[in-house]
């Protein structure tokens, strides 16, 4: 945790720190291109099923990262669902689902040269109701992906959590999520919901960092966490003043990069939370990313 100069503080609990993340849990089919796409035609592929969603894999390597986890979403009553949940048990997190309908899926496809398109269908994932404020209890950090401001009454829920977090102070965090998914409000409009939502903390990466300028306009409030990959994350002020840089190991080959953001910000939030520097989170947040592409077969 931090105050307003960015010194780290203590941890809200005894023992390991508990992230809450709120959004998406996703069955995510990974279709992994062996040669270039031909339009009309074939392509070879390797194609994987795997557990997904943003803040499901922020929860999952917060966990792995030597935190305690909870992820509250809304999936079907489904196999799919069934699948899930046991998916996010076995990986240590404890899940707070709300379940009806169809569950959430997204086919990913991943070219040779790592390059990601995500064709997502939601589900019931935006049906997300309120559960009340005993979910907080305990919380050392809340985080949420801005996919978890987009569609009610998910939007209306997790705004409630983040007001309610502050209010206790509790640290939270937005991470901007994708390009695709803001061009919906706009660069002009998602600044300003970013700001309004109060979040203590916002994650984005190069492309989002460039779509809502946030390195020559920040944005009041928040600190600013730029994740670049295999390049140099960094941490700013509300003021723009850089307050601590890192840069990530690198690693051979293309590989599927999906859900190393997110991994990211998971091992970075239970450093902070334990009251680690910002050099020393980031460097967690370095090493949480590549456990997750090493166990996801990409390394």
């Amino acid at each position: 945790m931090s105050d307003v100069s960015g010194k780290p503080m203590g941890s809200r609990s005894a023992g390991a720190p508990l992230i809450v993340s709120v959004g998406d849990l996703i069955d995510e089919i990974a279709v992994r291109l062996t040669a270039p796409w031909r339009r009309g035609s074939d392509a070879a592929a390797q194609i994987t099923r795997r557990r997904g969603g943003s803040a499901a894999n922020v929860a999952v390597a917060a966990a792995a990262s030597g935190g305690r986890a909870i992820f509250f979403g809304a999936i079907g009553s489904d196999a799919t669902g069934d699948t899930l949940e046991a998916a996010l048990r076995a990986s240590g997190v404890e899940p707070i689902l709300q379940r009806a309908g169809r569950s959430p899926s997204i086919i990913v496809v991943v070219e040779p040269d790592g390059e990601r398109t995500m064709l997502p269908d939601r589900g019931v994932a935006t049906s997300l109701q309120y559960p009340g404020p005993a979910l907080l209890s305990g919380a050392d950090w809340l985080h949420a992906p801005a996919y978890s401001l987009i569609g009610e009454p998910l939007a209306s829920t997790t705004l409630r959590l983040l007001r309610e977090a502050n209010a206790a102070g509790i640290p939270t965090s937005l991470d901007a999520s994708s390009v695709g998914a803001l061009a919906e409000w706009g660069p002009e409009e998602s600044r300003s919901r970013f700001a309004a939502s109060g979040a203590t903390h916002l994650f984005a990466n190069e492309e989002e960092a460039e779509y809502l300028d946030l390195l020559h306009r920040p944005i009041p409030g928040p600190t600013l966490i730029v994740k670049r990959g295999a390049g140099v994350a960094e941490v700013r002020t509300a003021d723009g003043e850089t307050l601590a840089s890192s840069a990530a190991d690198p690693l051979g080959g293309a590989i599927d990069s999906t859900g190393a953001g997110d991994a990211f910000a998971g091992g970075l939030l239970v450093a902070r939370a334990r009251g680690a520097s910002w050099e020393d989170a980031l460097r967690a947040g370095h090493h949480a990313a590549r456990v997750h592409l090493q166990r996801q077969g990409g390394v």
